[in-house]
């Protein structure tokens, strides 16, 4: 009786993985979100293209490059939940997850810091390209947000490679 009720709980914590599914889906209409803002944003800069400062166009084309990294952020997430509910590509389609390279957990939260950090420099890349109008308080967050950041990443590397050494 007792090992029928851990196979029983063993299974449904295992099918539980499967409640995952429903934000993995959302997270496809996000990435929907973010093509569709990417374009909107990309005919809002060739329709008035002949009106636009120099200052203009970087901030505009720094702002389709932030929109293109967060949807690389929610394509790696996505990915990562074909890993996470445990389904298989086969192997004629195996190769479609061949640029994402190591998907366990480690080398999924590095991609996702790296997204960060690539996010919160082309964030700060704008702020510099407007400096005139922003205030140095939010100057100095923006460094300190990309810092926290970089450190964080690095830490996390630290401490993969300290753990793999060990294997």
């Amino acid at each position: 009786m007792l090992k029928r009720l851990e196979a029983v709980i063993a299974g449904t914590l295992i099918a539980s993985r499967w409640l995952m599914a429903p934000l993995y889906l959302g997270l496809i209409a996000v990435l929907l979100v973010v093509v569709v803002a990417f374009f909107r944003e990309l005919a809002h800069m060739v329709m008035d293209f002949d009106s636009f400062s120099t200052d203009w166009v970087i901030l505009a084309t720094l702002k389709l490059i932030d929109l293109v990294l967060v949807g690389n952020l929610v394509l790696v997430m996505i990915f990562a939940g074909v890993s996470t509910l445990g389904t298989s590509l086969g192997p004629e389609r195996r190769d479609l997850t061949l640029f994402m390279g190591k998907s366990d957990f480690s080398g999924l939260k590095l991609k996702v810091v790296a997204s960060l950090i690539a996010i919160a420099a082309v964030d700060l890349l704008e702020v510099y390209v407007e400096i005139g109008s922003t205030s140095r308080t939010d100057v100095l967050w923006q460094i300190a947000i990309l810092l926290t950041f970089v450190i964080s990443g690095v830490l996390l590397a630290w401490m993969d490679r300290l753990a793999g050494s060990h294997d």
